[in-house]
């Protein structure tokens, strides 16, 4: 995603889109002035027609205007980006219901970019808006998490890596066989970060 994130922010950085309209600052109440009444899809749960994809479903002309015929102003996507992990090569699938993004892409699940796009524009012709979906908390174990776990380098406001000491390993739990992590209980982050590995009374 950073990759990503570089790569479209030198699509307007110095350029005069970039000051075409207002933007930085949360607008949460012109969200709903421009749209009152929205329709959520869950993409998981989209039943597409035919041999469409779920975005090129959401953008269909006939749906649209049903839409906006029975009162909706609005949709929103829900998680629609690439999500889940990287493991050695290969993409592993979601374990937190596309919450866990690791890419700015269409997950190929639902669609393409080229298809989002076309879905907002013939949103727009019918006087609808797309309102996209921000995971801003939560991210999956992608290029970025791997590279991060590698110290490849600082990754500050996105990951903050915590180097164990070997003989608190013991705390860390077992990982079960084809798994790369474990979650930890609460008390037992506790004691890494406060460096009292060496402390067993409540390991």
């Amino acid at each position: 995603m950073l990759y990503q994130a570089e790569h479209l922010s030198s699509l307007v950085a110095g350029k005069s889109r970039q000051w075409q309209g207002p933007y930085g600052q949360p607008r949460p109440r012109d969200a709903v002035l421009d749209a009152s009444v929205w329709f959520t899809s869950y993409p998981q749960a989209t039943i597409t027609g035919g041999d469409k994809s779920v975005v090129e479903t959401l953008g269909n002309p006939d749906l649209l205007a049903t839409f906006k015929e029975i009162g909706i102003e609005g949709i929103h996507t829900g998680p629609m980006r690439r999500a889940g992990g990287i493991s050695g090569r290969g993409y592993t699938p979601t374990t937190d219901g596309f919450f866990d993004r690791i890419e700015l892409t269409i997950d190929p699940l639902f669609g393409t970019d080229e298809q989002y796009i076309e879905m907002t524009r013939s949103a727009k012709d019918a006087g609808i808006a797309v309102i996209g979906d921000l995971i801003p908390g939560h991210t999956g174990k992608g290029a970025d998490f791997r590279l991060a776990e590698r110290a490849y380098k600082n990754y500050a406001g996105l990951y903050t890596m915590v180097e164990i000491r070997e003989a608190d390993w013991r705390l860390l739990g077992t990982v079960p066989e084809g798994g790369d992590c474990v979650n930890l209980l609460p008390v037992r982050s506790r004691i890494l970060c406060q460096g009292r590995g060496g402390l067993s009374t409540e390991a």
